[in-house]
């Protein structure tokens, strides 16, 4: 390795640093750099200029992958070029951008959740770890750019995704194919996107729409942890009603159901007709302090301008919605914005618009790891300083949730007593 090279697997460097760190004159840098193998990057120009060496990876033809944005139409746009670099950083070109580790868009789009350790499965061939969370910069970049044509947002990251994205077309589903889709799933057989959650799921193209498809199985006691799934699939589709019938942007949820099984059918909103898509990133990759509640962070987000007053309002409104309705799982990944873009080739949003609601059911009464269904009590929450101007009307919305649960003729008896005695408990307090 020369001394260039040698300098620079340590991180990206100023060109001034560069020439002061090897004693030489820029004009003797800019000599060896022309007689330099292709690994050396230059990224800025005049003054600003920085030098990076160029990392290639195992299972992947070289260093640098294409990006290509898919907008609403449909249309693909090129989006610039990533390159790998030593010291485990990227960059985005011809903006120049340099990050440390993966550009975080890329991240959040990788496979996770259900899909994604179903996709790890299904694909090991790549080299990719069977846990998800063993998962490095590395393992991301074989998942995004081999076989990323469907990853949640509309950014497609190497020439293989893109061929694959370009030579393929959604297979258009009915209702009638659900049950042949969840007996696949549930064989270890991935279905669709690989958006994140937990829970058993696939992706299809149904009725002209894209969606993604929660089950469970039918079978089971009645007072079993499959009749509280159910319970649950039906509790998330009325949460999302309620939100729905009283202004507040949500996503289109219906339950279906078959013999096997019971779905609750989610309309995408990163997808437009067939083959349109829209950018979208997870409070995780927007905000990046988990410890914030959705609350304390949409309110980062408006002092830093990165999203609106109205928006910062309805995000601390769903947080408190959500905690009045026993929703234990507000997590960053529940919450999803679109992202604004300068230029289709820029690196970073310019802003955010907070995305419809998703996921709000009373996780608290889900099952446990083994099964059973733990006796958990529901404490009526008090506001917090970053939710009491949204609180009335959060407890005006779980109070009509609650009501709908307790006469729901979707959820078992036991639902819809717990139900009844979560809406008393909203008058006794």
């Amino acid at each position: 390795m020369d001394a260039i090279s040698a300098r620079l697997t340590s991180g990206v460097l100023p060109a001034r640093q560069l020439i002061e760190a090897l004693r030489i004159s820029p004009a003797t840098l800019m000599r060896r750099l022309r007689h330099h193998p292709g690994d050396i990057l230059r990224i800025g120009l005049g003054r600003a200029t920085r030098y990076g060496l160029i990392q290639r990876w195992p299972g992947l033809q070289s260093g640098r992958f294409p990006l290509m944005r898919i907008d609403e139409t449909g249309a693909a746009i090129p989006a610039g070029e990533l390159v790998t670099l030593a010291a485990r950083q990227s960059a985005w070109l011809p903006v120049g951008e340099v990050f440390d580790g993966l550009p975080v868009e890329v991240s959040d789009a990788s496979p996770s959740g259900f899909l994604g350790r179903l996709f790890a499965h299904q694909h090991a061939a790549l080299g990719v770890p069977a846990r998800i969370s063993d998962w490095s910069g590395h393992h991301i970049l074989l998942a995004v750019s081999r076989r990323g044509d469907d990853l949640p947002g509309n950014l497609i990251i190497g020439q293989e995704s893109l061929d694959r994205w370009f030579s393929g077309r959604p297979a258009p589903r009915t209702i009638e194919d659900y049950p042949e889709l969840a007996d696949a799933v549930s064989t270890g057989q991935p279905i669709g996107s690989s958006a994140g959650g937990e829970r058993p799921k696939f992706g299809a193209y149904a009725d002209g729409r894209h969606v993604l498809v929660k089950f469970v199985g039918q079978a089971g006691p009645p007072d079993g942890a499959a009749q509280r799934w159910r319970d649950l699939l039906a509790l998330e589709a009325l949460a999302l009603d309620v939100l729905r019938e009283h202004g507040i942007p949500s996503a289109k949820a219906q339950l279906l159901a078959s013999d096997a099984y019971r779905f609750l059918e989610v309309e995408r909103f990163d997808r437009v007709g067939e083959r349109g898509r829209r950018a979208a990133m997870t409070l995780a990759a927007v905000h990046q302090d988990p410890v914030d509640s959705w609350s304390r962070a949409a309110i980062r987000l408006q002092q830093a301008r990165k999203i609106t007053a109205d928006d910062a309002r309805r995000l601390r409104l769903l947080d408190a919605f959500g905690a009045l309705i026993a929703n234990v799982d507000r997590h960053h990944h529940n919450v999803v914005f679109f992202p604004a873009f300068a230029t289709a080739s820029a690196a970073g949003p310019a802003s955010y618009a907070l995305a419809p609601a998703f996921d709000q059911l009373p996780m608290l009464y889900a099952p446990g790891g083994d099964g059973t269904l733990p006796i958990r009590t529901f404490v009526l929450p008090t506001p917090t300083a970053e939710t009491l101007d949204v609180w009335d009307d959060a407890r005006s919305l779980a109070l009509t949730f609650w009501h709908h649960a307790s006469e729901g003729p979707a959820v078992s008896d036991g639902m819809r007593r717990i139900a009844a005695a979560n809406a008393r408990a909203f008058s006794a307090g």
